[in-house]
């Protein structure tokens, strides 16, 4: 019979099968309740994705209908005064941003963020005006 002498295991490699010994016996303890969890979770997720399907669906089936002259207008002057109000408060971050002297480019930043979010709004007003159905009818007639 050949006598084996056992494999030397260094500190940190004794402590690390130590505690992945105690984790295992803490994880067999606790799986019970996590599967609880675990099947509470799938349920959520589910109601969840079909709650967002349904709803994307909803949204794909709306069809507004062209806005009137009158909506169109006062959209332009809500945005319009909106900008100005904008603008002005701009302006003003800008004046004590550049005064100071300050090394702070967040109100540069936040600047280009809001006119960029202001011409959003002016792009969508001006192509959301155009009636889709009136537009292929001219082009079927040959007017251009």
């Amino acid at each position: 019979m050949i006598h084996r002498q056992p494999l030397h295991v260094g500190w940190a490699r004794y402590y690390r099968l130590w505690v992945d010994h105690q984790l295992g016996r803490i994880r067999e303890g606790t799986r019970p309740g996590w599967n609880a969890v675990a099947a509470a979770a799938s349920e959520v997720d589910w109601a969840v994705r079909l709650t967002a399907g349904a709803a994307a669906l909803r949204a794909l089936r709306a069809r507004p209908g062209p806005w009137t002259d009158g909506k169109l207008l006062a959209l332009l002057c809500v945005i319009a005064f909106g900008s100005l109000v904008v603008a002005g408060l701009l302006g003003f971050a800008l004046s004590r941003w550049f005064a100071g002297g300050s090394g702070d480019v967040l109100p540069a930043a936040g600047g280009a963020v809001a006119v960029g979010g202001a011409l959003i709004a002016l792009v969508f007003l001006v192509f959301a005006s155009v009636d889709g159905d009136r537009a292929g009818a001219d082009r079927i007639r040959g007017r251009r």
